[in-house]
């Protein structure tokens, strides 16, 4: 219904004397949080909530709590990158000598996530995240930012060793859902079993799509460690939860059913996906022929190698023709037509090895990660009941 005009005139007159009310830095992230948890528009409150602290900072330039605020303002204002690595930046280097170790820790923390959220597994970002540590040993969110960091840049044992850290400084769900998957990954399926199950149990609460990837990894952990007792059942309840969540594709449950042992449900979802829509080599293919194998589809299985050889043949003529890749080079074109040679050769002996021996294609199974923000002052996830607020 619209408002009238002194409907509004009160509702702004509201907005101001709550602003007024609105004193500290708890009672505004207290605000923006009721804000979010009610769907209303938030977007304003951000440029008011930034006149504060600019206002506070004026007052106080040494006041490491705001100017921490300040960048996250920043960030949720969309303001250039450069302008937070400036403010944090510039303020630790102007008062370095003033601040203790635990608000150098708190700076570094939050600009190792500013250089995180420009690209995971920066080395940036992990130089300083190490600094925030170096600082305060006992800092659970750098570690965790750090477990995070070393997983993007590949470095498994290094993300293990922080995640670790991080559960043993803090009681974390999250922290111990990411380090069970890293255990996996290195597979020590043992020591992640524990915490798994420990997770599964639903001793925390978790939202349902959360809850979902923690079953997603528990269930391949399983598989891992060839515990296959009523594992179809669970991955058909699983995927009968995940209908409609983003987070899921078909295909993962394909290598859940194949990795099982369960060929008639792989194939079936895999018999699904058209080969002519994805760029070959389609990675489940391998799957998908020997899941037929073991299911005697010999016919079906040949037939669909000869479908697949057709579409890279086709692609080739119509690379020569000028029908496709208008835009490369002529020496481009070339490369490209070699590259589909080399994938074609790859496959014919991907092929036969499935159809001749008893090669079995072996499938890499990666967890599915929860996300906690390791920002030490974000208004949105900042935890003030457990500050005393």
């Amino acid at each position: 219904m619209k408002q009238t005009q002194k409907e509004w005139a009160r509702y702004i007159q509201d907005e101001i004397q709550k602003n007024l009310e609105r004193k500290t830095v708890k009672a505004w992230i207290k605000y923006i949080q009721e804000k979010i948890r009610n769907n209303s528009d938030y977007d304003s409150v951000y440029e008011e909530y930034k006149i504060f602290l600019e206002n506070k900072l004026k007052e106080n330039p040494k006041n490491v709590e705001v100017v921490c605020q300040l960048a996250a303002v920043y960030n949720e204002l969309n303001y250039q990158w450069d302008d937070i690595y400036k403010l944090l930046n510039e303020f630790i280097k102007k008062y370095e000598n003033e601040l203790n170790d635990e608000e150098k820790s708190r700076i570094y923390t939050n600009l190792g996530y500013y250089y995180d959220d420009q690209r995971v597994g920066s080395k940036r970002a992990i130089r300083t995240l190490r600094k925030a540590v170096a600082f305060n040993p006992n800092n659970s969110k750098a570690y965790y930012g750090l477990g995070a960091d070393y997983y993007g840049a590949g470095k498994y044992d290094k993300s293990e060793e922080m995640y670790k850290r991080a559960c043993e400084l803090e009681n974390n769900p999250i922290y111990k859902f990411e380090y069970a998957n890293l255990l996996m990954i290195n597979g020590k399926y043992e020591e992640a079993k524990i915490i798994l199950e420990e997770l599964i149990k639903k001793d925390f609460e978790f939202e349902k799509e959360d809850f979902a990837k923690i079953k997603y990894s528990y269930i391949a952990n399983k598989i891992q460690l060839r515990e296959f007792e009523n594992i179809e059942n669970e991955i058909n309840e699983l995927m009968l939860e995940t209908v409609n969540n983003d987070d899921f594709f078909e295909e993962e449950f394909a290598e859940l059913y194949y990795l099982a042992g369960s060929y008639e449900k792989s194939e079936k979802i895999y018999s699904k996906f058209k080969i002519q829509d994805y760029q070959f080599p389609a990675w489940w293919l391998r799957f998908y022929f020997y899941s037929l194998k073991q299911l005697n589809e010999i016919e079906k299985l040949q037939e669909n190698f000869k479908i697949v050889l057709k579409i890279k043949d086709e692609e080739i003529e119509s690379i020569k023709n000028g029908e496709f890749l208008t835009e490369y080079t002529k020496s481009e074109k070339k490369e490209e037509i070699r590259e589909i040679k080399r994938q074609i050769k790859n496959l014919k002996a991907e092929y036969e090895k499935i159809l001749k021996t008893d090669y079995n294609p072996e499938v890499k199974i990666y967890p599915k990660f929860l996300y906690d923000c390791f920002l030490i002052d974000c208004p949105r996830h900042q935890k003030l009941e457990l500050e005393g607020e």
